[in-house]
């Protein structure tokens, strides 16, 4: 077997290894570079999905992997990057024993057990950028959610419903916007105090977003005030989704006291309107509040949309 001399630059001297070592050698260093490149590219973002593009886009050209699929079920998180195979590698993700989500990667050919070190070595490096993606993403998500009731929040709505509405002047599809009022919930508060009215309101959240379609969003506005965004709607199904949202609220029991035998029932008020007859989103909205309005001085419990 032939012998080569290899240079160590680190110590300036010379040592005999085979021309296999060498080949280990050549691949370790290879290893070493895509991991120090890896390392940097992820630092580079702080947002979940493109730092999962960033690493996939490694991963599929080290391993000739087709598919690479995170999910975080409780944070509601589900990226597919890729076209899923054949044979899957499938990781439980954890640091410090906090759970990250899980990754299955998939292709053609079966994972080799070097392979599959490999990809844990790899994996090794994701794991503290994705914990500071998944930290910036629960910032996010509280800055701009409404603590009591889960809804987006004030500050959410205006950069939602902005671009909401340049899509649909780009694209011509049209949507609508509820404002949705507790009938006299000062009356709650007063009678049975601040808990109970707390209760309600997170009641009435949670049966504006089980009545809406999973494309449409819902914010708390402000107090007892709500607004839900029906994306591509017209004012005939919307109309019909608002009335739901009202029927739905209006048969709610809601306990006052832990043994659940008390109950009261609430109802609400909802003005609707619809983009096509608007100029702008913050004259959308004024509609729909001019219709909430009219909705409350004609009785209560019932639905108005704006009409010119």
């Amino acid at each position: 077997m032939t012998t080569t001399v290899f240079k160590t630059l680190e110590q300036g001297t010379q040592h005999l290894v085979t021309g296999n070592t060498i080949h280990e050698l050549l691949e370790q260093q290879q290893e070493s570079s895509i991991q120090l490149k890896l390392t940097s590219l992820l630092q580079t973002t702080l947002k979940l999905e493109p730092l999962m593009e960033l690493f996939f886009g490694q991963v599929q050209h080290l391993l000739k992997i087709h598919s690479c699929h995170y999910s975080h079920q409780k944070k509601l998180i589900d990226i597919q990057l890729g076209k899923v195979n054949t044979h899957t590698a499938d990781y439980s993700l954890n640091l410090e024993n906090h759970y990250l989500g899980n990754i299955i990667f998939s292709r053609k050919q079966r994972f080799t057990e070097a392979e599959l070190l490999q990809i844990e070595s790899l994996l090794g490096i994701l794991v503290y950028p994705l914990r500071n993606a998944l930290n910036y993403r629960d910032a996010i998500q509280q800055a701009l959610h409404d603590p009591l009731t889960g809804l987006g929040n004030r500050g959410a709505l205006e950069h939602t419903i902005n671009h909401q509405w340049q899509m649909s002047q780009r694209y011509e599809q049209h949507f609508s916007v509820l404002m949705i009022d507790i009938d006299y919930f000062k009356r709650v508060n007063d009678t049975y105090g601040h808990a109970v009215g707390d209760k309600v309101l997170k009641e009435v959240a949670k049966t504006i977003t089980t009545t809406t379609r999973q494309t449409d969003l819902s914010y708390r506005y402000g107090g007892e005030e709500f607004l839900v965004i029906l994306n591509k709607s017209q004012p005939l199904g919307a109309g019909i989704i608002a009335e739901r949202i009202r029927e739905n609220i209006s048969t709610l029991d809601i306990a006052v006291d832990d043994t659940g035998l008390n109950t009261i029932k609430v109802t609400a008020s909802v003005g609707g309107s619809t983009s096509h007859e608007t100029d702008s989103s913050q004259t959308l909205m004024q509609q729909a509040d001019e219709a909430l309005y009219y909705a409350k001085k004609t009785g209560r419990d019932r639905v108005e949309f704006f009409k010119k």
